[in-house]
């Protein structure tokens, strides 16, 4: 069973959306809008992933 602690970001975490905090502060909105995107190609290849390991375990 997960923890409600599973859900919060570590300390590392925390540092690297500071700098991404930072970062997109300075950027232009193309810019903005690729990296709006990349992320969620990315994060719809992670629930792919997750889902295809949760097959396989069943």
């Amino acid at each position: 069973m997960l923890s409600n602690v599973d859900f919060e970001l570590t300390l590392e975490q925390q540092f690297q959306m500071q700098v991404i905090e930072k970062e997109l502060a300075t950027m232009n909105q193309a810019k903005l809008k690729d990296l709006l995107l990349q992320t969620s190609r990315l994060l719809m290849i992670k629930e792919n992933i997750i889902c295809s390991l949760a097959k396989r375990a069943v």
